[in-house]
């Protein structure tokens, strides 16, 4: 099944983690960031600016023992006059999804 992240612009375009590194796509004109999960998905639409992390762990000296724990996508907004980034979590062993507020 399939997990990670994919973003869709404002001309259509579609690009998904399997295909470029996040640091590398164009942030601008993003209109959706979807966090994919075996079968579910989770949808950001229209937001003023998106955000995606994993966290993962290995064994030190063991480059093959890496492994995601957990993916996450974002999105920044205004609430009550602050900026909060919103986060989106699933957890790889488990499926169970998280929301947080971070205020920045």
């Amino acid at each position: 099944m399939r997990r990670g992240w994919e973003v869709e612009y404002l001309d259509g375009t579609i690009i998904n983690e399997s295909q470029m590194q996040w640091r590398k796509i164009p942030k601008n004109n993003m209109i959706r960031l979807t966090l994919h999960y075996d079968g579910r998905q989770w949808d950001l639409n229209d937001k003023i600016a998106y955000d995606q992390k994993k966290r993962g762990s290995a064994v030190p000296g063991v480059p093959e023992s890496f492994q995601i724990e957990s993916r996450s996508v974002g999105y920044y907004d205004r609430v009550n006059g602050k900026t909060v980034k919103v986060w989106y979590t699933v957890n790889e062993f488990t499926g169970k999804m998280n929301m947080e507020v971070q205020d920045l």
